[in-house]
């Protein structure tokens, strides 16, 4: 688990902290929350090669679909738990046939819910902040020190307490804006609008 934690978190340290850092160095507080818009204006030529675009829309791609993936599986679980028969093999047609007539009716909900709300950027910092730092952050940190219980004058027992109160502050503060923009944004929110709010 340690392993798997030091290589995610170098992950994240090398890709989006680098991102976020030089993206704010270069646009300043004119930065949008999205790169790539920040990346093509829509006035003038844009600001990187269009490999670099391209290959940004890839990584973008691949880490909706892990993310879809590794976050629907408690959704899939529960649905497939309620239909599936335990008696019959796991690719019978018995449970096969429900499996994908419910994940496709799961997928088609969250598609229609997504082009209905327009505003994904908002609601996706009010999630992030409220939900995923907590449980990425904060809570696989709060459980080791829990299980293993290091000493308290140990260096293991100070670093995780050191990113379980960052992260809590980033969470804090990402909450508070994300929901103070939401509000903001409040009065451009159109349902089934082919304008994105940003």
């Amino acid at each position: 688990m340690l392993k798997g934690l030091m290589l995610c978190y170098s992950v994240i340290l090398v890709t989006f902290y680098s991102a976020s850092v030089s993206g704010y160095w270069v646009f300043g507080n004119k930065s949008n929350s999205n790169i790539l818009k920040s990346l093509m204006p829509d006035e003038g030529p844009s600001l990187a090669p269009t490999w670099v675009l391209g290959l940004a829309i890839v990584f973008i791609l691949l880490q909706l679909f892990a993310i879809g993936l590794v976050y629907s599986q408690v959704a899939y679980e529960i649905m497939e738990k309620n239909s599936a028969d335990v008696n019959k093999a796991v690719f019978s047609l018995r449970n096969l046939i429900p499996r994908i007539i419910l994940r496709t009716l799961y997928m088609t909900l969250c598609g229609f819910f997504a082009a209905m709300l327009p505003f994904f950027g908002d609601i996706n910092g009010v999630v992030g902040a409220v939900g995923f730092i907590p449980l990425d952050f904060v809570l696989p940190m709060l459980l080791y020190n829990m299980t293993f219980k290091p000493k308290k004058s140990s260096i293991t027992f100070w670093v995780n307490t050191s990113i379980m109160v960052i992260f809590s502050c980033a969470g804090l503060l990402g909450s508070f804006s994300s929901i103070r923009k939401l509000v903001l944004d409040a009065n451009k929110f159109k349902l089934f609008s082919s304008d994105v709010v940003d």
